[in-house]
């Protein structure tokens, strides 16, 4: 599948193929790899990999360990972000780390670096 994916014991493994199409909030445990197209957020306490067909259309994508290599237009938050070369990615980034491929394209603002970065911010 992806490189992320390295054989692991005891974690789950959730798979969404290219020609699945998920409508509403995705909410998993473990690893998850999307191929396809999710219309909504998605809440992962694990590892989530965007493949290259992947493509996700919401408000806010969650994990601790997110790469990117396919289309995403949500805000995402993380331990640590990742964007391939193939990736693009549309929305606020909040992470302890990111990393940047030359050749990804992203669209959005950045706060990285700090725990506070991942603290969404507090309404008035």
């Amino acid at each position: 599948m992806g490189r992320m994916f390295a054989k692991r014991q005891g974690s789950a493994l959730t798979y969404l193929g290219p020609e699945t199409e998920v409508l509403g909030d995705l909410k998993a445990k473990g690893q998850v790899r999307i191929d396809g197209l999710v219309r909504g957020s998605v809440y992962v306490e694990g590892e989530l990999e965007i493949g290259r067909t992947g493509r996700v259309e919401g408000e806010r994508i969650e994990a601790g360990v997110i790469q990117v290599h396919g289309e995403v237009k949500a805000d995402v938050y993380g331990g640590r972000v990742s964007l391939s070369k193939t990736a693009r990615l549309t929305g606020t980034v909040r992470a302890q780390a990111l990393d940047v491929e030359a050749g990804a394209v992203f669209i959005g603002q950045i706060l990285a670096g700090e725990t506070r970065a991942l603290e969404a911010p507090k309404e008035a």
